[in-house]
């Protein structure tokens, strides 16, 4: 899997079909977590997440790990343009084959990312990134949903399929459908405290915690 045939045409894709609604995804807990001072970011992609948050959070160090060089070497512009890009380090790596730092992080961000694996891979990747969170860590998750039912569900449905057969064409993305998160991120000992969706409920927002046990 890589995403660097899209990193050059990844954000006008996302303006163009999106808008700023996955931007207002990625930011929508950030003032929850704001307080955060070692913060992992899986699949930073173009660092638009990242960008944004060093400028409100100044005291916060980043690692941020992703599989395509080029969209590191975006988001490695997106931190030098927030002025942050001392405070950032860069990993050039695949899930779940890299390792993070045991209990090292009191953040985990995985925005538009973890819909890239499909069972099991997804539920050793949230293993991976939660060996890595300290005993009260909270996670940050912004991604695509299927909606329950009527209109919604069958527009998702289409949404979602068209969009599968394009990113595993270009990207040789191996995931085939959307395979939610959340029983991997209970498993883990992490726990919904917010969540909101957006886009007909296409996507969504969420906040977990380990801290509420």
């Amino acid at each position: 899997m890589s995403f660097d045939r899209l990193a050059p045409h990844y954000r006008w894709m996302e303006a163009v079909l999106a808008g700023r609604v996955m931007q207002r995804c990625r930011l929508a807990w950030l003032g929850e977590v704001r307080d955060s001072r070692n913060v992992l970011v899986a699949g930073v992609g173009l660092g638009r997440f990242v960008g944004h948050a060093l400028r409100v959070m100044p005291e916060a160090r980043f690692t941020c790990v992703d599989a395509s060089r080029a969209m590191l070497d975006r988001a490695g512009a997106a931190a030098e343009k927030a002025g942050g890009a001392a405070r950032v380090q860069f990993v050039h790596a695949a899930l779940p084959e890299w390792k993070p730092e045991p209990a090292a992080y009191d953040l985990i961000v995985t925005h538009f990312f973890l819909d890239c694996f499909p069972e099991p891979a997804l539920t050793e990747v949230v293993a991976r990134l939660a060996s890595g969170a300290k005993a009260d860590a909270r996670w940050l998750l912004a991604d695509f949903q299927m909606p329950e039912r009527g209109l919604r569900r069958l527009r998702a449905r289409m949404v979602l399929s068209l969009a599968y057969r394009f990113f595993r064409f270009i990207t040789s993305l191996p995931a085939s459908r959307l395979f939610p998160p959340d029983d991997a991120l209970r498993r883990n000992g992490f726990r919904m405290q917010r969540t909101m969706s957006a886009n007909w409920s296409l996507l969504h927002s969420d906040l977990w915690s380990r801290a509420c046990e």
